[in-house]
């Protein structure tokens, strides 16, 4: 079995990242249901990924549907691309780099 390396502060530095992220998700969430006016523009993207490994893929594709407001849809089978539901989806790119730079970029710095 192969032993996963945790790097332990960028570790401590992605659970705040991902927390601020969640908080930040279910403002967002809370607003346009309490709110008479719906923002949401949904849509499906297909977002070219760096993260290789069984394991960062795995944690990657749950922490990005433990968001609120996201949702993975599905693994390409070359398990280069994944595809996400997103509820506001208002521009594509952004929406993709928004991801990349966010959650995956912490997930490829912490899991080594």
């Amino acid at each position: 079995m192969k032993k996963i390396i945790v790097n332990i502060p960028d570790f401590i530095i992605f659970i705040l990242f991902y927390l601020k992220e969640m908080v930040k998700a279910n403002l967002y969430l809370a607003r346009d249901i309490l709110s008479p006016k719906m923002r949401i523009s949904p849509g499906i993207v297909k977002i070219n990924i760096r993260a290789n490994s069984d394991n960062r893929i795995l944690a990657l594709f749950n922490l990005i549907t433990m968001t609120p407001g996201s949702l993975c849809m599905d693994i390409s089978d070359d398990r280069k691309s994944i595809y996400v539901h997103g509820m506001y989806v208002k521009d594509r790119d952004s929406f993709e780099a928004e991801i990349k730079e966010g959650i995956e970029k912490k997930i490829l710095e912490v899991f080594e």
